[in-house]
Parts: C-alpha cells; structure tokens; sequence
C-alpha cells in the first residue's frame, strides 16, 4: 500500500471513529441552536470540515518543512494544550451566546453574536481551525510518520490532505450537521418551544466548553 493510500484509510478510521466521537456533540449542538434548515447547516457543517482540512494541511507542510521538530514542539511545550484551551473557551463563549439570544440588550454582546452565533463562515472557520491545529495523539502520529516519510514540505501537505479527506470530509459528522438542522424546526413548532430547545443547547455548549478547560487546566 502507498503512503498517500495508507493515510487516506487511516483518516477514514479515525473520522469514523474518534473524531465523531469529540466533534458530533459539539458541532451537532451549535448547529441545533444557531441555524435553521438543511442548507444552513450543510453550509455551516462544511466550513467547519473544511477549516479542519485546511489545519491537517497546513501541519502536514510544516511537518514536510521541519520534520520532527513540528511533533516535538507540539508534544513537548504544551502548545497543543494551550489550544485546546482556546477551544474550550471558545465553545463556551459560544454557549453563552447562544443562551443570551439573537437580540441581546448590551453593544458589546451585540457585537459578540453578529461575528459568531450570526455568522456561521467565520465562527465554523475559527472552530474548525482550532480544532484542527489542536492535536490529538492519533493526529500525533499521523504527522510523526509524515515527518519522517515526506521528501518536501509540498509532499507533507498532500500526505495530510489525503490523510485529512478521512476525519474532515468523508466523516458521519457532516450528516449528523444536516440532521441537527432540520429536526429542531420539525420537532418544536412554536417560536417560544423552539427558543427555549435553543438557549438549552447554548447552555449545553457552555458545559461542553467548560468540561474541556477543566481537563486541560487539570492536564497542566
């Protein structure tokens, strides 16, 4: 099997598997409370996975340009777990937008939910990138082997796109986006039913975000 192949198998296992697992609650959530209608929230989940592709992409050509020292300073001074910090604090800031509502009293929270909860390009994008700059251990290794495998920083690049394709695009993620979507609408018909089902995915984001910096901090 080539390296391209292997790595492509390899993110169709991992997206299937463990990025489901940390990403479907989070992103299935945000979508629930913040968008309406499948377009909307194919739109939304496919900028999030299209971000995190853009992020696997982006370390695969760091990991081709400086080999192991990527790896190593990802594992080895704590970057990872400082952004994994900005993640959970950013799902939480999220949350407490989304329980304030779409009209909030105070300018600055105004302001707050027209750049996130109002604006699925640039809040899905920054998700999607923290969250694909923030390595988990199988992400780890995937660029530990493209590190020591990959001629050339262009060549890492494409071994983590293909390997990206896996966890980012061909994942149950962009599915479970559509249909967290369109059943909130179907389910609640009135506006009030539908607010309150809203606000408490908001609050559910916030412990999501809180539950994360908690076992960062507790990591550190």
């Amino acid at each position: 099997m080539n390296i391209p192949l292997e790595l492509f198998v390899m993110g169709i296992a991992l997206g299937a598997s463990q990025c489901v697992i940390s990403c479907a609650p989070m992103l299935g959530l945000y979508v629930a409370g913040t968008r309406e209608g499948w377009r909307d929230s194919l739109r939304a989940t496919l900028i999030f996975s299209l971000s995190r592709l853009f992020a696997y992409v982006l370390l695969g050509l760091l990991a081709g340009l400086f080999g192991d020292l990527i790896v190593s300073t990802l594992k080895h001074h704590n970057l990872a777990l400082y952004l994994w910090v900005a993640a959970g604090a950013f799902i939480s800031l999220v949350g407490i937008i989304i329980i304030w509502g779409k009209e909030p009293r105070f300018h600055f929270c105004q302001v707050l939910t027209r750049h996130t909860v109002n604006d699925s390009i640039k809040s899905m994008a920054l998700l999607g990138l923290i969250i694909g700059i923030s390595p988990c251990a199988p992400l780890l290794a995937v660029l530990s082997y493209i590190a020591t495998t990959a001629k050339s920083a262009l060549v890492g690049a494409f071994y983590a796109f293909c390997f990206g394709l896996g966890p980012a695009i061909i994942t149950p993620i962009i599915i479970l986006g559509i249909v967290a979507g369109v059943i909130p609408k179907a389910l609640f018909k009135t506006p009030r039913t539908l607010d309150i089902f809203r606000r408490a995915c908001g609050f559910l984001l916030l412990l999501l975000g809180a539950r994360l910096l908690i076992s960062v901090l507790v990591g550190l």
